[in-house]
């Protein structure tokens, strides 16, 4: 339990300085707030916290550029002991949509560093991704 509650004060310690960007109780903030929140629940394994963010008809792409569902998505939880740190965050709001890109690392058992492209959109007055895109940020050549 001691390395979910480390996870969960380091996000909510990066999650501070990334919302700093933005105004607070903005639309912008709020969506990094979602977004550390679905992060949370990935590390978790907790499969009803990432569905409630995640749409029905939710289409992502992994880093290994597979397509996949929510279901195929939430099929893959499990808790694990990475510990993923964001930042870099760009959020653009168009009405009821906003595109979301951020970078993050993650270290522990995978040691990767990556970018995602998330699309949000809100129905029914709650924010959903839609879409996430997410590609490995390699080390420059030699």
């Amino acid at each position: 339990m001691k390395p979910i509650y480390f996870a969960a004060v380091l996000i909510l310690g990066i999650s501070s300085i990334a919302l700093g960007q933005y105004k607070k109780g903005s639309v912008e903030a709020k969506l990094i707030e979602l977004d550390k929140a679905w992060t949370f629940a990935e590390l978790k394994g907790d499969r009803q916290a990432a569905g409630a963010l995640v749409a029905d008809d939710y289409i992502g792409t992994t880093q290994r550029g597979e397509i996949e569902n929510k279901t195929q998505y939430l099929a893959q939880f499990a808790p694990n002991a990475d510990m993923v740190r964001s930042d870099d965050y760009n959020v653009r709001v168009f009405g009821n949509t906003a595109i979301m890109t951020h970078r993050a690392t993650v270290e522990g058992v995978r040691n990767i560093s990556f970018r995602s492209t998330h699309v949000w959109m809100k129905r029914g007055g709650k924010w959903q991704v839609v879409a996430h895109h997410g590609g490995q940020i390699l080390p420059p050549p030699e």
